[in-house]
């Protein structure tokens, strides 16, 4: 009765190289990552390649290659497409006969890639031992050779002695336009209720008809008053006269006065409001200023 196949791992492990348990964690790392079991012991450090590369020669009686530096021929290249080549990690070295191909791998005991390179080259496969690492960079730097397109042109910049067919390429700078200036921004009349102290406006007549010709002027230096609801009196001391003790004219030319000054009415406003009400008959004229 036939023995069965050992996997690598196992082999790996009867011959003293890996522990069980770090055959488990490369099985579980392999999960993760994918790709073949060895590439996996030596990421995480188990193994080198180089031991690795020396166990599989031994164990399946390939010879080994070092395809650091290689050069392949463009038609054996195209024997194995760049796809197939990536995917299980193989790289067409060389023919040999008509009917052999002698292709260089990581893991000689893939069946599964020997298959399928088989199947696309239409050749027979002579396997031979490489190391995982230098087999990536050589399928990229190789296959990408192969895959740059034809009769590109190459524009080199500037002319240097000796060098007919490069193409100068000049560059011209223009100098940017200068802002235009901006416009200083014009002075707007100064508010004529409102003026600033830093910028004095001619003052206004705030009683046009005359009505407060007999009211003395309040001092423009006088300090405002401390509230809205507060007027503070003329005189010094506590000998101020009462409200109810000034005439009805007086009272109503004070409040008059009072109202212009804090901006609750304008000159003109109490003029048109009495006249509207006049005229409506909302309000007598009978008790008229004298």
């Amino acid at each position: 009765m036939q023995q069965p196949t050992k996997r690598l791992g196992e082999l790996l492990v009867e011959s003293g190289l890996i522990t069980p348990a770090q055959l488990q964690s490369a099985i579980t790392h392999q999960k993760i990552a994918r790709g073949r079991l060895g590439s996996n012991l030596v990421a995480l450090g188990y193994i080198s390649e180089e031991v690795l590369m020396d166990f599989l020669s031994q164990q399946t009686g390939v010879p080994q290659m070092d395809v650091r530096n290689i050069e392949v021929l463009p038609q054996v290249l195209k024997l194995v497409p760049h796809r197939l080549a990536d995917q299980f990690t193989v790289l067409p070295i060389a023919t040999r006969d008509p009917k052999f191909l002698v292709l260089a791998m990581s893991d000689p005991s893939d069946l599964n890639a020997i298959d399928s390179t088989r199947f696309a080259s239409g050749l027979h496969i002579e396997p031979v031992v490489a190391s995982h690492s230098a087999l990536r960079k050589a399928i990229s730097d190789l296959y990408r050779r192969l895959d740059a397109p034809t009769g590109a042109v190459t524009v080199e910049v500037g002319q240097s002695s000796g060098q007919d067919d490069a193409l100068p390429v000049t560059f011209t700078f223009d100098p940017l336009p200068m802002p235009r200036p901006v416009p200083a921004a014009k002075t707007l009349p100064g508010d004529p209720f409102f003026g600033s102290a830093s910028a004095p406006t001619q003052p206004v007549n705030i009683d046009p008809f005359g009505l407060l010709d007999n009211v003395p002027p309040h001092p423009a230096s006088a300090p405002a008053p401390a509230s809205a609801d507060l007027v503070h009196s003329r005189t010094l001391g506590g000998n101020a006269r009462r409200l109810e003790t000034y005439q009805t004219r007086t009272l109503v030319l004070g409040l008059i006065k009072l109202f212009q000054r804090r901006g609750i009415i304008g000159p003109d406003e109490l003029q048109r409001l009495l006249a509207n009400m006049v005229e409506s008959g909302e309000l007598k004229d009978s008790d008229k200023l004298g």
